[in-house]
């Protein structure tokens, strides 16, 4: 018997805390945003920019490429990132960031008459093309600029690569690869399902894969111990991590499988090659000027997809979500792995995934 079948229970019950969101938007009775918020007139003429989110941190790091963008032609700016103060650490680490502040919190340095506050609290939301147009763009049409494609952005700091290769070693985490795999986001219609996280973490380390699951909650549900004596690979729980920390293990792995939550936006930032689970979302809304990834959608199999987030989600039974197996996320891995290296076609497919289940 597999994973799934013998964990079909913790369909619902580990899918995201209180069950299902109801998805009746606070931002829906609200008017559409001004475009832009700023001109890129007011940013020639300021010295300093703060930029107020108060979202995931998806949202948050969706802003990035068009900080990049903004610090290139406006290199005058002092950039102060504003957002919840969880993320703040990991923020101030990117380069196009100088500051990094709670919501509550004021910068550190005195404001004055040239310093520009743009709030992009709720602003893709409200805006009218918000389940038309990539959400990047949408972040760019805030400040009439267009958004700059970065790569490999985020780089950790020497001491939280050590706190990495610690934290690895303690958890036994010794193959030569390794698989960063988000157990769930925040909101249950975005995440992956539990039962098929724990199948395919034990599928890849019986064949000799350390895999990393990681969940922000420290009480997240543990992976059940493989009933294959056969496995040679680490099952490791990465849950209620610092975000830098969590970062760095990352920069670590080979590549992510990471659903329609901040994670696939961390993986994408340390130039982690990925697979992409969407449900309801349409992808191309969220993986715009992101490369090196593979996506899995059930648009073809489910009649639903996309629905992009209506109220339907209240008794949604996450069918989109059941459409995309352990096996398939297996297959895209060893096609993402042979897309960067054709080379390691041959190690792949006689030690990680088998063969290619076309």
């Amino acid at each position: 018997m597999n994973a799934v079948q013998d964990q079909v229970a913790l369909r619902h019950q580990f899918q995201v805390k209180g069950g299902p969101p109801v998805v009746q938007s606070l931002t829906a009775k609200l008017p559409p945003p001004p475009e832009p918020i700023c001109t890129p007139v007011q940013l020639t003429s300021a010295s300093k920019l703060i930029v107020r989110r108060d979202a995931g941190l998806g949202d948050c790091l969706m802003i990035l490429p068009t900080l990049v963008a903004i610090r290139q032609r406006f290199s005058q700016l002092e950039v102060v990132f504003q957002a919840p103060a969880a993320y703040t650490t990991l923020l101030e680490s990117f380069a196009e960031v100088d500051e990094a502040i709670a919501l509550d919190e004021s910068p550190a340095r005195q404001t004055s008459p040239e310093t520009l506050l743009v709030d992009l609290s709720n602003y893709m939301e409200r805006h009218p093309q918000a389940w038309q147009q990539p959400r990047i763009d949408l972040v760019g049409t805030a400040f009439g600029v267009t958004p700059t494609p970065c790569g490999a952005a985020y780089q950790p700091a020497p001491q939280l690569l050590r706190q990495a290769e610690k934290w690895l070693a303690t958890h036994d985490c010794r193959a030569p690869t390794r698989i960063a795999v988000a157990l769930r986001g925040i909101y249950g219609h975005r995440s992956w399902l539990v039962p098929y996280v724990f199948e395919l973490a034990q599928r890849l380390a019986t064949k000799g894969q350390d895999v990393l699951i990681f969940d922000a909650d420290a009480h997240a549900p543990q992976c059940p111990r493989p009933r294959d004596s056969r496995q040679t690979g680490s099952v490791a729980s990465a849950y209620g991590l610092e975000l830098p920390l969590a970062a760095a293990l990352l920069a670590g792995c080979d590549a992510a499988v990471v659903p329609d939550t901040g994670l696939l936006h961390l993986a994408a930032c340390v130039g982690l090659p990925f697979v992409a689970i969407f449900g309801p979302v349409p992808p191309q809304l969220r993986l715009n000027y992101y490369e090196n990834y593979r996506c899995l959608t059930a648009e073809k199999k489910v009649a639903c997809v996309p629905c992009c987030e209506g109220p339907q989600h209240i008794r949604c039974s996450y069918e989109c979500l059941w459409e995309i197996t352990p096996s398939m996320v297996e297959t895209a891995l060893y096609q993402l792995f042979s897309q960067a290296n054709p080379s390691y076609s041959a190690k792949v497919t006689n030690g990680f995934c088998g063969k290619p289940a076309f």
